[in-house]
């Protein structure tokens, strides 16, 4: 089929969106790099691409993928192979839970629907066959194979792995996993039809499906993947599975799962916006970040403190009760000192210690923004442990297991201490709060001085907080905190302002960071868009928030690579002082001097702050990937998908206008906020029915 009968939107020679948006259509699988769709539930997934199948995963994608993951997209190896479909000229079409191949080769059509369940762990590979040929008796071999792990990689864990054949399957287990070992991961083929004979290989994890088509004649099987726990309930699954209805109520389900989720009922003016504000932006935030967390750039697995927290400001609206829990879950993740950790994996409570200086205090931020929007305070009094105090002992991280202890608080509690400790961590010379090993720039990991931006931030937290503070009738912490915020002000005047924006850091020797005296980042973005979300209700200061956007418009907005860079200059080792790890990227790549998508959002949030509503859209129709995608000149040169965030866009002169990571990063859910909030507050589009 081609674009032409299909009308497809923002084609590009590779593929584009069909005329409601929810779906995109690759007629062309040799895209620049592999174009991906992630699917799973909340505990399996799978990644696949216009290049083949990347991987599946049970439970956490970094610590026990079931097929091995490769992210080289030079020389891309599958996780799982096809023979028969999925293997030549053939078309995909990706839609929110599901992806479909098509193929047609020798008088044969193919179709091949892959979902996860919505309930169950288990990969459902639907496979649909019809004879086009004059031929009679003819016949058709599928086979599927995996590359087994069962662990974090292959090579550590091939030699443990253990496969038998059984009655409607094979078998796969690592008994040797310290953490998976009861795991057990399954494939079986479904078919019903007199005519397929299906063979199994347990010795090179494989099944082949064999059926035999008269003239014009159809038939359709299923090939499974899944994993348990329980041994015996191996043969319950696949039993529940092992007929055409079954597959197809399941297939219904999954579809009208996500459409539930993520697809809503918004009105752009911006068509391109549109598409992605209703459906896209969500299916990424919940599919990836959430559930998966995971993607072909990278399987992490863990869940991030600051992360899949600022992840839920997404689904206030949709799905406040995923907030709710996230809020609750991070809450039981502190320390009583009030710090917390960094990321950890939630089934073996491993996780990582560290002195990040803004980590804990999305906790507030994010409990904040949900109370006021939904209104629910019961979350405020909602009770959750301490973590087990484990001394840092002079380390800079320390990664550990973290069990609970007997001592509980309330949420609003929680948040309270985090607020304080922060608060704690402040240079009383110049009144602003200390970097620690990085504040939200990881990169930052050398400075250890203070942090602009996250004074700032810090701001904002109390000012949110106090509407908190106002239903607990906490008077006391009120005053306090207004306090806090008119000194952080003053300080911040008083030290950081220069000729026409503010800086970003201090380091250790008291030496500026995104001052026009550096020779490197003389002007970061954070820094100007947080002076506007945290001051814009000061009468006092609004010369100066207008002077620093216009100065990052200047520095950082590039309109002929349309990217908002992070920071202006790039490091390139010409400065006596070095701000950490941000070096070891080459200069205008990630957040070195590229566009970091997330604080690119941020921009926008900052312009529709302070009223300039053109403006704020601008920046957003200029991150958007249909924007870069949307020819396939424009195609060629930014490579990744068009329908996902990328985390980040080149800025080097030898890659300009390059994607870099996508699908696993939080700036689709600060993009869908965004939007959500200022252009549908504003009535720019109408709200959801």
């Amino acid at each position: 089929m081609n674009n032409e009968e299909l009308e497809l939107v923002a084609f590009n020679m590779y593929g584009g969106f069909n005329k409601s948006g929810d779906e995109y259509h690759i007629l062309n699988t040799k895209t620049p790099v592999p174009w991906c769709n992630v699917m799973a539930n909340e505990k399996f997934g799978t990644i696949v691409s216009s290049y083949g199948t990347v991987y599946s995963y049970y439970k956490n994608s970094q610590s026990f993928k079931i097929s091995n993951w490769c992210n080289d997209w030079i020389s891309f190896k599958q996780g799982e192979v096809f023979e028969g479909i999925y293997d030549n000229n053939y078309n995909i079409v990706y839609g929110f839970g599901y992806s479909k191949i098509f193929q047609e080769d020798d008088g044969v059509k193919k179709e091949l629907d892959i979902f996860i369940s919505s309930y169950e762990n288990i990969k459902l590979q639907r496979i649909k066959l019809k004879n086009l040929s004059e031929e009679k008796n003819k016949i058709v071999k599928i086979s599927y194979s995996i590359d087994p792990v069962l662990g974090v990689v292959k090579d550590v864990n091939r030699n443990y792995i253990l496969s038998k054949e059984i009655e409607n399957g094979i078998e796969i287990k690592n008994p040797y996993s310290l953490e998976f070992s009861n795991c057990v991961t399954f494939i079986s083929a479904v078919a019903k039809s007199k005519e397929a004979k299906v063979s199994y290989d347990a010795q090179n994890y494989k099944v082949e499906v064999e059926i035999e088509l008269q003239k014009a004649e159809e038939a359709e099987f299923t090939i499974l993947l899944g994993c348990t726990e329980e041994q015996e309930k191996v043969n319950e699954i696949i039993t529940n599975f092992d007929n055409v209805s079954a597959i197809e109520r399941e297939y219904d389900n999954t579809v009208k799962y996500w459409r539930e989720k993520v697809v809503r009922n918004k009105k752009l003016e911006d068509s391109y916006l549109n598409i992605m504000a209703n459906g896209w932006l969500l299916y990424q935030t919940i599919v990836c970040r959430l559930f998966a967390r995971s993607g072909f750039y990278q399987s992490g697995g863990a869940i991030g403190y600051r992360d899949q927290l600022q992840d839920t400001l997404a689904l206030i609206s949709s799905w406040p009760d995923k907030t709710r829990s996230q809020i609750v879950l991070n809450a039981s993740k502190q320390f009583e000192k009030g710090d917390v950790l960094h990321w950890w994996h939630e089934h073996s409570n491993a996780g990582i210690r560290t002195y990040f200086s803004d980590d804990y205090l999305w906790l507030p931020y994010v409990l904040s923004e949900y109370v006021t929007r939904t209104g629910d305070i019961s979350v405020l009094d909602e009770r959750t442990p301490y973590l087990e105090d484990k001394p840092m002992n002079g380390r800079r991280e320390v990664y550990d297991v973290y069990h609970t202890i007997e001592k509980y608080d309330t949420v609003y509690e929680h948040a309270k201490r985090a607020i304080n400790y922060g608060l704690s961590r402040v240079n009383e010379t110049t009144g602003i709060l200390k970097i620690g090993d990085g504040d939200w720039n990881d990169g930052f990991s050398n400075i250890r001085g203070e942090s602009v931006w996250l004074t700032f931030f810090m701001m904002n937290v109390l000012e949110k907080f106090i509407y908190l503070a106002n239903i607990k009738s906490d008077y006391e912490l009120i005053k306090d905190y207004e306090e806090k915020i008119d000194y952080f002000k003053e300080s911040i005047l008083k030290n950081t302002w220069d000729e026409d924006h503010f800086v970003r850091a201090f380091f250790e020797n008291g030496k500026i960071l995104g001052a026009y005296s550096n020779e490197e980042c003389k002007v970061d973005l954070i820094s100007q868009a947080w002076a506007v979300i945290s001051m814009i209700h000061f009468d006092d200061v609004q010369d100066k928030l207008k002077t620093c956007l216009k100065t990052a418009d200047k520095y950082l907005v590039d309109k002929k690579l349309g990217i908002v860079k992070l920071l202006y200059p790039a490091f390139n080792d010409t400065s006596l002082d070095n701000p950490g790890y941000i070096r070891a990227y080459v200069p205008g790549i990630r957040e070195n001097g590229g566009q970091y998508t997330h604080a690119a959002v941020w921009l926008a949030k900052a312009y529709f702050e302070i009223g300039d509503y053109e403006k704020g859209e601008e920046i957003l129709k200029m991150i958007n990937p249909i924007t870069h995608s949307d020819t396939k000149e424009k195609a060629d040169i930014y490579m990744v998908e068009p329908y996902v965030i990328a985390a980040d866009i080149y800025s080097n002169d030898e890659h300009p206008g390059r994607g870099g990571w996508t699908w696993y990063t939080g700036s689709s859910g600060w993009m869908y906020k965004v939007i959500e909030d200022y252009l549908v507050d504003n009535k720019k589009i109408e709200k959801d029915d």
